[in-house]
């Protein structure tokens, strides 16, 4: 999973990053860094959110202004293990299952078409002409693929 922090002080920052660190949660503070977070951070500071997508949010605020169609959960520092692995457990269901609302099928396409390239890559071992050929894809369409994605080689 990925998780993209928004708006967090040094404090929250710290304590939030070293709990996702130790349960293996990838993150990061920029949201270029990341294709496409699997849920985002909120921190106490920020008192309403938008964003294009929808992804799910966990707010270190008590409680949040207008949030739109979003699936929130309030979890104000600090964090006990059980109820954030309810939280994890929760937000992986969502991908598991389409939302009442619809489904953005662009949205899924993209997060599809970046798990299959990235899992070329590993069982390529990074070789992207061999994972291009996998892919029965063009190596230059492949390439222009894992830019769009921000996805680098070198991972793998």
């Amino acid at each position: 999973m990925k998780a993209w922090l928004c708006g967090l002080d040094d404090e929250e920052a710290s304590s939030v990053s070293s709990i996702l660190t130790f349960i293996g949660i990838e993150y990061s503070t920029s949201l270029a860094s990341l294709s496409l977070p699997d849920f985002v951070v909120l921190g106490k500071a920020v008192d309403s959110f938008e964003l294009d997508e929808m992804v799910p949010l966990i707010s270190l605020r008590p409680m949040m202004k207008s949030i739109g169609d979003f699936n929130v959960w309030f979890c104000p520092l600090p964090w006990r293990s059980q109820s954030l692995s309810l939280v994890l457990k929760e937000i992986k269901q969502l991908h598991t299952f389409p939302q009442a609302s619809g489904v953005n099928l662009n949205l899924h396409v993209r997060h599809l078409e970046a798990l299959l390239i990235r899992q070329a890559l590993v069982s390529t071992q990074g070789v992207v002409s061999k994972a291009a050929q996998n892919l029965q894809i063009q190596r230059t369409t492949l390439i222009e693929k894992m830019r769009r994605y921000n996805i680098d080689k070198s991972e793998f």
